[in-house]
This record gives structure tokens, sequence and C-alpha cells, in this order.
């Protein structure tokens, strides 16, 4: 593996991303807390240092959908656990690792707005340069590799690395 992106710039970056996050919620001029969303289970390290950024009071939901069969994802989206929290009127950010295809994004945009919340943003640690750009907020922009490390798993190993590498 080839290390990619170092963890101390993936924490600058999370920092800086919670602190937008906060500006875009209290931009809105909302009351109410917002609510961060993680799609388990690859966003669950950047989702748990994102949040312990956070600057305001924030409430917490976890989704569990499954994309990937090791390295393939073109089995479609399975719905392991839903949402459990009222979101009607609440700035709503989902939280992801990775914004590849997208499709996973999709799936669960039309699962947060089928709860009529006030707004939806995409936060991602990483998304691909020059392919579907579904995010409002975003780590890094890498390119085609198949990415481990920081949450992120290679067929159920890696997660618990510091740093993002090239598999």
């Amino acid at each position: 593996m080839e290390l990619i992106i170092h963890k101390k710039d993936i924490q600058l970056r999370v920092k800086q991303l919670a602190l937008d996050i906060a500006n875009d919620h209290i931009n809105t001029g909302n009351s109410l807390p917002p609510v961060m969303i993680c799609i388990l289970n690859g966003a669950y390290m950047f989702y748990a240092d994102l949040l312990r950024n956070m600057p305001l009071d924030v409430q917490s939901d976890f989704v569990r959908m499954k994309s990937y069969e090791g390295q393939d994802n073109s089995g479609g989206i399975q719905i392991i656990k839903g949402l459990e929290i009222d979101l009607k009127g609440r700035n709503v950010y989902i939280v992801d690792d990775i914004c590849d295809t997208g499709t996973t994004i999709l799936e669960a945009l039309f699962m947060v707005n089928s709860h009529l919340p006030a707004q939806v943003k995409v936060v991602t640690l990483t998304r691909r340069g020059g392919g579907v750009n579904l995010t409002d907020f975003c780590g890094f922009v890498i390119g085609e590799e198949f990415i481990a490390g920081y949450g992120l798993d290679n067929n159920g190993t890696g997660r618990n690395l510091e740093d993002l590498y090239a598999v």
C-alpha cells in the first residue's frame, strides 16, 4: 500500500470542514440543532472526528448501506439500518467516506428527503476527481486508486489505519 494522505493532513482538513459545516448551519437561521447522519461502515472514523470538532451542538444518527462486495460496487445498494431520528424541518448533513459512483449517496438522499428536512447537504472525506460530484463539503479529491485506511477498508481490513493509502 502507498501512503496518499497523512493523518496530520486529514485532521487539519476535518477541523476546517467542521467549521465550514457549522457556519453553513448558522447561516440558514435554523434554530434547531443540525442532524449529522453517518453512513456506516466506512465513514465512522471521519464522522467521529468531524463531530468532535463541531463548535455547536448536533444530533446524530447512523444508517448502514452496503454497496461494495470486495472492490466491486456493481451489485446495487442494500439498506441494513435505516433512520431513527425525526428530520422534519431540520438541517441534515449526510456524512460518507467517499463519493465514487454516487449510488450510495443518492440512495441516502432519497431516504433523508422522504423525512421532509429543511435542507440536506452531503459531506464526504474524499471524492474522485472527474467522477460524480454530489458533495457539498469534501475533504480531498483523489484519483482512480482504490483507497483504504481511516475507516475505509480493503476487503474488511485496514479500517484502523490512521492515514489513507492507495491499495
